[in-house]
C-alpha cells in the first residue's frame, strides 16, 4: 500500500488540524489483503502513541478489544491473588500455608504471562473507551459505524503494581515455609 493511500485513511487535513491526537483506522477495502493493511495501520498508530485511536473495521476492533481485556484480566488476577496470598500468609501464619502458596502461584503465573506477552506490546498502553460522555469529547469523524475507540493511558503503574504485589506474595510464602521448616 502506498504512503499516499495510508495517509488518506487518517483524518482529513482539516480534521487533522483540529485534532492531531486522533488516528482513524478506516474500513476501506482496497484489495485482498485489507485486514493486514488495517493491522499495519493500527500498529503504526500504537507505536506512534496516538492519544485516541478509532478502529472502524469490526473484526480488528473486536480482536483488539479482546486482547486488551485478556491483559486486564491477567493484571487483576495477579493483583487479587497476590493480595490474597499476602493476607492469608500474614493472618494465618502457621495454618493454611497451602492456600497462601496456591494464590502466590496463580499470581506468579499471571504476572509472568503478562510480562512475556503483554509488556512489550504497545497495545498494553491503551484502554477501550466505553463511557458515552467521554466518547462525545473525542472528535470521531462522521460516518464511523460503531467503532472501537482506544485511549492511551500508559501502563507503568499497572506493571509495577502487580510485580510488587507478586514479589511480596512470594516473599511472604518463602518466609512462611522457612519458619515452618525451622
Amino acid at each position: 500500500m502506498s504512503e499516499l493511500a495510508a495517509e488518506s485513511k487518517r483524518l482529513s487535513p482539516i480534521d487533522e488540524l483540529i485534532s492531531p491526537t486522533v488516528r482513524v483506522i478506516r474500513e476501506v477495502y482496497e484489495g485482498e489483503n485489507a485486514h493486514e493493511m488495517f493491522q499495519t495501520d493500527l500498529n503504526k498508530a500504537l507505536f506512534d502513541k496516538v492519544r485516541f485511536i478509532v478502529i472502524e473495521p469490526t473484526r480488528l476492533g473486536e480482536e483488539t478489544e479482546r486482547w486488551i481485556a485478556v491483559g486486564n484480566c491477567l493484571h487483576k488476577t495477579a493483583l487479587i491473588s497476590g493480595t490474597a496470598s499476602i493476607a492469608i500468609g500474614l493472618i494465618w501464619r502457621d495454618k493454611l500455608t497451602i492456600y497462601s502458596a496456591s494464590f502466590c502461584a496463580v499470581s506468579l503465573f499471571c504476572t509472568s504471562l503478562y510480562a512475556i506477552c503483554w509488556t512489550c506490546d504497545p497495545c498494553v498502553e491503551y484502554q477501550v473507551e466505553r463511557k458515552q460522555r467521554n466518547l462525545m469529547k473525542i472528535p470521531i469523524p462522521e460516518g464511523a459505524s460503531s467503532p472501537v475507540v482506544l485511549v492511551h493511558k500508559g501502563n507503568r503503574l499497572t506493571t509495577i503494581s502487580h510485580r510488587i504485589v507478586t514479589t511480596l506474595a512470594a516473599s511472604v510464602c518463602v518466609w512462611t515455609v522457612y519458619r515452618a521448616l525451622k
